[in-house]
């Protein structure tokens, strides 16, 4: 018996590089017996070390380019999809066609920009200016250059409806983390009910102590009905 090849696609989350801060880089190195494939939504300017942030409508068609060129070359292959914190947004928005699985880590239920907002007021070198080119910088050396486009974009994003309507065509998996210090808790009673939600100890990254049963859980979602 022939064994289908295995592939996972990561879609990694807001103001970071394809190995989300050493998260998704981590699960793809755990996932052995997978092959895994990783990539920016961002530009680097390699010299000022600037990222250069795109609205989320780029992001997805860049996700569902990835997705489509993967499909192409891998015929009858199994493809996952592993997304973390806004990147589950995205991943839900590009709604990719064939995606057996979705994992979405520590997904964002609220795109409204107050709460983000108000993180970034916080920090005395940022400077926000949604009707223009916004300048945050961050703790990883990088400092994130953001278009009033993405901030307008935002405002438009509805993630309930985003998430239920991945989930009419793709087996989607929730892991929420249960001290996560960026998002808020919610209701999520007005998911489908065909989500499954799975509540793991951990911080937004799954860090430290969190990250091995992380790791064990993702890989045994994934090596599911295979």
């Amino acid at each position: 018996m022939t064994t289908k090849k295995h592939i996972i696609i990561y879609s990694h989350g807001f103001g970071v590089r394809k190995d989300d801060n050493g998260l998704l880089s981590n699960i793809a190195e755990y996932l052995t017996d997978m092959e895994s494939v990783l990539f920016d939504y961002y530009d680097l300017n390699e010299v000022s070390h600037e990222l250069l942030i795109c609205p989320t409508s780029q992001q997805v068609n860049k996700l569902n380019k990835i997705f489509n060129d993967i499909k192409q070359a891998n015929p009858g292959s199994i493809i996952d999809l592993i997304a973390h914190s806004q990147g589950t947004i995205v991943a839900a928005m590009a709604r990719p066609n064939g995606i057996r699985k979705a994992i979405l880590l520590a997904p964002v239920f609220d795109m409204g920009l107050e709460r983000t907002l108000s993180r970034y007021r916080t920090k005395p070198d940022a400077k926000i200016n949604i009707n223009g080119t916004s300048i945050i910088p961050s703790l990883n050396g990088l400092t994130r250059i953001i278009p009033k486009e993405y901030w307008q974009e935002r405002l438009n994003i509805r993630p309930f409806r985003e998430y239920n309507a991945f989930a009419q065509t793709t087996e989607m998996i929730i892991i929420e983390a249960k001290q996560d210090e960026l998002l808020p808790k919610v209701d999520m009673q007005e998911l489908n009910s065909k989500i499954k939600i799975i509540s793991l100890d951990g911080d937004h990254g799954f860090s430290a102590s969190a990250r091995g049963a992380l790791l064990a859980l993702i890989k045994d979602l994934l090596q599911e009905k295979i």
